[in-house]
């Protein structure tokens, strides 16, 4: 995601080197990003009609996939998800988390089109 030998992103992480300043705003705008989403998926599910026993969530199986839901990365979609699923368990929601293509919205919306 950010262009780097992961020997470099282990060096910062380890604290060897300090990594540069774009980098971190890089990170900083994903973590903003990733939070935001997580708002709002959690105000949707609040907003839904009728709130089903299990909610659904697809999760990116590659990179391809998430990129094409707006994150560089699958590790980025997956702490998306993570953070959904955590803040609504707290709420007192209960999830499943299956590959996206394979939830009950997707195979009704291609059984729609058939």
């Amino acid at each position: 995601m950010l262009g780097v030998r992961s020997d470099t992103a282990k060096s910062w992480s380890s604290g060897r080197r300090t990594p540069p300043d774009q980098v971190i705003n890089e990170l900083i705008t994903l973590a903003d990003l990733i939070d935001d989403r997580a708002d709002g998926t959690l105000n949707e599910i609040d907003n839904f009609p009728e709130i089903p026993e299990f909610i659904e969530i697809g999760i990116a199986s590659d990179s391809h996939e998430a990129q094409d839901l707006g994150f560089p990365c699958v590790a980025a979609h997956r702490a998306l998800i993570a953070l959904v699923v955590s803040r609504g368990m707290a709420a007192g929601h209960k999830f499943i988390v299956v590959p996206r293509g394979s939830t009950v919205a997707t195979a009704a919306a291609i059984e729609t089109h058939l």
